[in-house]
């Protein structure tokens, strides 16, 4: 697939077809994703795959866990407020997938599935958690872990397969930690979910708009 292509179809998957993914095909992505540029070259991203059993009883605990309300305590805190262009932006994403999927705004039950379904990584086949060691600084961090991600995900989107970059997954880092075995020095950013996405699932057919240039370009001269 050509790139700049790649760049305009690439669009979150939640709904996965069974089908293992092959592990060399896995290390195809992340061979790709790990030129993607970082400051003065630190490469500060760490993953971790996991999938197969390991990853159903991953999912389910957290899942469970979800259901139980237990209060979430990332790593990364999670925005808690947002301006109102970006909340906006926020609100319209949610309204449309849900509008995709037939949910209705009163479907409170239905929209509570979603988010357990969610948190079972939407059934992917496999999931890989991008990580970074605890000794960086947080926010510039998150610069390069994002660069990392969004060359991961090009990378699979141009090998057929697709991915949802997923905070959902990494509410509960403590479990994360315990089935994978995990240290402390590691902080739990994301986890994505990686699979053959499901051409007949309706959520899949859901994508979000962006922003036209003249809303956030400016020029000098």
């Amino acid at each position: 697939m050509e790139l700049l292509e790649a760049l305009r179809t690439r669009k979150s998957i939640r709904a996965f077809k069974p089908d293992p993914v092959p592990r060399d095909l896995i290390i195809r992505v992340l061979e790709t994703a790990r030129w993607s540029p970082s400051w003065g070259n630190t490469q500060p991203w760490e993953m971790m795959v996991v999938d197969g059993e390991r990853l159903k009883n991953l999912t389910a605990e957290l899942a469970a866990t979800y259901e139980r309300k237990v209060p979430p305590n990332p790593d990364v805190t999670m925005p808690g407020v947002f301006p109102d262009v970006y909340k906006q932006r926020y609100t319209a994403c949610a309204a449309g997938l849900f509008g995709t999927m037939g949910i209705e705004r009163e479907d409170r039950e239905s929209r509570y599935a979603h988010m357990v379904n969610m948190t079972r990584a939407f059934g992917a086949p496999a999931l890989i958690y991008v990580l970074f060691n605890a000794e960086l600084t947080e926010p510039y961090t998150m610069f390069d872990l994002g660069a990392v991600t969004h060359g991961l995900c090009l990378a699979a989107h141009g090998l057929g397969l697709g991915t949802c970059i997923e905070a959902q997954v990494a509410l509960y880092p403590d479990i994360i930690r315990q089935h994978l075995q995990l240290n402390r020095e590691h902080k739990i950013v994301v986890g994505i979910a990686l699979g053959y996405p499901d051409p007949k699932a309706p959520v899949n057919a859901f994508r979000t708009d962006r922003e036209p240039l003249e809303k956030f370009v400016r020029w000098a001269g």
